[in-house]
């Protein structure tokens, strides 16, 4: 090789190692979402406040607001408990990074199942979420929460037999997930 041969080395521009930086981050605050769903799903703690700085803030409307651990403890202990079964759905994703920091806005769909009377609540929101990086670490800082619609139906138990019959799903430990998949245990999201 030549002096003057071109490498692929010299090919790789500033803006090219931003953007796969931007895309690395970018990549991580889906993860941090896509846990909050595991999380709030399986009811797991552990993952849920490891998807978020121990200072950060987090709203959810009237509903609640405060902490991460007493939001957590909240969402675990109080208000899950109503429900037999739910399910959080990430939809849209939109994330703008700059240096250190990021904002996101995320849509979800979420189904929560009540037992007695037997009924269902299917709902969209969004989330308006900033991240920070810490110590090479992504997180949340502050997350509000808004609702967009909501809406409430009797469950249709035949649905669940016949031709559409499949295992149930369940809210925590005991969920199929853990034993199917051995990389997806319980627990803290993992730095990167």
């Amino acid at each position: 090789m030549t002096d003057d041969a071109v490498r692929p080395a010299d090919l790789v521009t500033e803006e090219d190692l931003r953007l796969l930086r931007e895309l690395k981050v970018k990549d991580r605050l889906h993860d941090l979402e896509v846990a909050y769903c595991r999380g709030i799903d399986r009811r797991d703690a552990q993952l849920l406040k490891s998807i978020y700085f121990e200072d950060a803030f987090v709203r959810l409307g009237d509903m609640k607001e405060g902490g991460v651990d007493e939001w957590v403890n909240w969402i675990i202990d109080e208000f899950k408990p109503r429900f037999e079964n739910t399910t959080h759905y990430l939809l849209n994703e939109w994330y703008k990074v700059d240096g250190k920091t990021a904002e996101g806005e995320t849509h979800r769909l979420s189904y929560h199942r009540f037992g007695d009377p037997s009924r269902e609540l299917i709902a969209a929101s969004r989330t308006f979420n900033r991240y920070e990086e810490r110590d090479g670490v992504w997180k949340i800082t502050f997350r509000e929460v808004i609702r967009d619609w909501i809406h409430e139906r009797p469950v249709d138990q035949e649905l669940f037999t016949g031709g559409f019959a499949m295992e149930l799903s369940k809210p925590g430990p005991e969920d199929k997930s853990y034993q199917v998949l051995s990389m997806f245990g319980r627990g803290p999201l993992q730095p990167e």
